[in-house]
């Protein structure tokens, strides 16, 4: 059986490494906390300064303030995307942090806490250690829900991640001879045919299908495949996702990126009538020109992906829900 930690205990060992600080802010009373990992990274004495998510954000450099994360609009906080920014240090040193953070809401999509984690990255090393800690955290959440993420670079896949593997208990050799193997036998053929015809085509995959695992259970699984590309357009890699169907998920990091490519001019014009805002009001909030999000709205391939994000950011931040249905297909909905 693998090691099981508590929530404290694997946070204590994560920030052992010096690399990581987590922050949390509770709406209804204004209470923060902060782990003394982040007075460390915001280079802070815990015992002369309390704990407050507004003066974290006054320490991110001006340039690189996300505008999600302002603290002080009128939208508090929203859905905060994954970011990279400087901090500015009380003794003027500059630290590079990422940042990953999340909003949970009531039944009724009122914002009730935020919480986040920063990772400083500031040199190669720095760099190399924080990927460790993230592949731990990534195997923490394997061992506890038995879901990951994966990127593959092509297709037909000549590689498969470790906990895949684990998950269905059979080597690569044998998954790449035949992909859909811990797929049960009745309906192996239909997912093969039908996940290879998306793929030659490039299109996003949902599929749902019921596994062997190596624990002899089966169990019906959610597959999320999404192909990203690069700045030129052309494809860079799938990203993956796996994870039991009953479990909640929530897209971020490179899962996040690939889905926001997607997000096409019907979406935006969907999501602006949901909030009864004109391309001003949308040009507004997410501090675009209103040229930029006409050429949105009428899908521009040269829209550039740093346009796209904070159109997509700010929509969000006004309540704007985009989901994934079953069929693959993007839907739009509001929370508030």
């Amino acid at each position: 059986m693998p090691a099981r930690f508590s929530p404290p205990e694997t946070l204590r060992l994560l920030e052992g490494f010096g690399l990581t600080g987590h922050w949390s802010w509770h709406f209804s009373d204004d209470c923060h906390v902060w782990s003394p990992g982040l007075y460390g990274i915001l280079g802070l004495c815990r015992d002369a300064v309390t704990a407050d998510y507004r003066i974290l954000y006054s320490l991110i450099h001006p340039a690189d303030r996300p505008p999600a994360m302002n603290p002080f609009g009128s939208n508090q906080l929203g859905i905060l995307p994954d970011q990279s920014f400087r901090i500015l240090r009380p003794d003027s040193t500059i630290r590079t942090v990422m940042s990953r953070a999340e909003v949970r809401v009531s039944p009724s999509g009122r914002p009730l806490s935020a919480q986040g984690i920063l990772i400083d990255v500031s040199d190669r090393e720095v760099l190399a250690r924080a990927q460790a800690v993230r592949r731990r955290q990534d195997r923490a959440i394997f061992d506890r829900v038995r879901a990951f993420t994966s990127t593959t670079a092509i297709y037909p896949f000549r590689a498969f991640s470790p906990e895949w593997q684990e998950l269905v208990g059979l080597p690569e050799d044998e998954l790449i001879e035949e992909p859909t193997r811990p797929i049960l036998p009745s309906e192996r053929r239909h997912w093969r045919e039908y996940g290879r015809e998306l793929y030659l085509t490039q299109s996003l995959l949902h599929t749902t299908p019921t596994l062997r695992l190596a624990n002899g259970e089966t169990v019906r699984y959610r597959m999320v495949m999404i192909p990203t590309s690069d700045a030129q357009g052309a494809l860079a890699y799938w990203t993956n996702y796996v994870g039991p169907i009953d479990l909640p998920a929530r897209a971020a990091g490179p899962l996040r990126h690939g889905l926001e490519q997607r997000i096409e001019g019907p979406h935006i014009r969907a999501a602006r009538a949901l909030l009864d805002w004109s391309m001003t009001d949308l040009s507004r909030a997410s501090g675009l020109s209103l040229s930029t999000i006409r050429r949105f709205e009428e899908d521009a391939p040269a829209l550039g992906p740093a346009s796209r994000q904070r159109a997509v950011a700010a929509l969000r931040a006004a309540g704007i829900v985009f989901s994934l249905t079953e069929s693959a297909i993007i839907a739009v909905g509001k929370t508030r």
